[in-house]
């Protein structure tokens, strides 16, 4: 493993570059974490079918191609660089250079050749990554990465480096364009042979009465909330270094709504959050996550904190939900998280409506 240093002057270097790509963006700001309400939890069964080796369209940038490499950050990950100070107050109200990770980063150690996934063209060249543009309006991103092509230069796959990983790097970022638009490599019939076995879950379901708003008791939920889950996944493989067992997120977010305990269904399952096979339409991340959200190893100010673990929060709704709609009652809300093989976990909440502004009085 490099040394603190090493790994600091890379760290800032990498992100002083990411700041400068995200600033465009937006800020924003973040709350800090809060206590959780005690939920249940139930697991399904990993999806064998699609768990199992898929139909691919192109193999991996680094040798061997044909085998399953670790990937450490997921398509649509928080990419998060606070410049408050390194507290709750600074979580949140300090600005933020934000944005969805717009591809996959995948392991491998510096100095590793990056080779061209697609036949192509290579379109642009930078001191930092390089733009292969293939057929029917495809193009590659290979990020982290020292050029060894230059602009016009065709390139056929496996066979032409593109470039080697940077020093202090220990990844080639990957972006699929489509269109110009980023899709998840992950998805089925892109990167391969992939395949993920591992179940993401959703540990948390809070109320808010606003983004930066504090957490409401389950127990009485009225009015127009911000209805939050904390959900995670984990690596396919495992990760080496620094990186390892950190998490990522997933790549679906599903919830209902029931009566409870008769079960009636008062809002049908319902997407929150789909990655799974490019981004949301808009460029804001504040659109799916909640604040509270930051990246593993997460920056603010100067600093970088390593080896802490990123928090991702997710919005289930875009706007408050009004709980006007429902009538006065308790019930039951389950949320699933989903990766790109099919493998999914649930998460309960149960809360209680009451709408009737006489109710603490009666």
């Amino acid at each position: 493993m490099a040394t603190n240093s090493h790994l600091q002057r890379g760290a800032q270097r990498r992100l002083a570059t990411m700041f400068l790509l995200v600033a465009a963006i937006g800020s924003g700001a973040l709350a800090g974490r809060t206590a959780l309400p005690t939920q249940t939890s139930t697991a399904a069964s990993p999806v064998a079918a699609t768990s199992a080796a898929r139909s691919s369209s192109y193999g991996w940038p680094v040798k061997p191609f044909d085998q399953q490499h670790p990937v450490r950050g997921s398509f649509g990950d928080p990419r998060s660089v606070f410049r408050g100070a390194p507290t709750k107050s600074g979580l949140m109200h300090s600005q933020c250079a934000c944005s969805y990770h717009q591809g996959i980063d995948i392991s491998a150690p510096d100095g590793t050749a990056v080779y061209a996934v697609r036949d192509g063209v290579v379109r642009t060249v930078t001191p930092d990554w390089v733009e292969v543009d293939s057929d029917s309006g495809s193009a590659f991103q290979y990020w982290h990465v020292n050029a060894a092509v230059h602009v016009g230069d065709h390139v056929q796959a496996r066979a032409d480096v593109i470039g080697h990983i940077q020093h202090a790097s220990g990844h080639v970022h990957l972006t699929e364009l489509a269109g110009g638009r980023p899709v998840n490599p992950l998805a089925p019939g892109h990167i391969g042979p992939y395949s993920d076995t591992t179940t993401p879950t959703v540990s948390a379901i809070t109320f808010r009465s606003r983004d930066t708003g504090p957490e409401l008791l389950p127990e009485y939920v009225h009015g127009a909330v911000e209805i939050v889950a904390a959900a995670s996944d984990a690596h396919a493989i495992p990760v080496p270094g620094q990186w390892n067992g950190l998490p990522v997120t997933p790549a679906r977010l599903t919830f209902r709504i029931a009566t409870f305990p008769q079960g009636a269904t008062v809002v049908p399952e319902t997407a929150a959050m789909d990655v799974s096979q490019t981004l949301p339409s808009t460029s804001d991340m504040w659109h799916t996550y909640a604040r509270g959200t930051h990246m593993n190893m997460v920056q603010m100010g100067v600093h970088r904190y390593w080896y802490n673990p990123g928090a991702y929060l997710f919005k289930l709704t875009p706007a408050a939900f009004d709980t006007h709609g429902l009538k006065d009652g308790v019930y039951r809300m389950t949320v699933t998280a989903w990766d790109t093989a099919g493998n999914h976990s649930s998460t309960t909440q149960v809360f209680q409506v009451h709408n009737r502004k006489t109710w603490l009085k009666s």
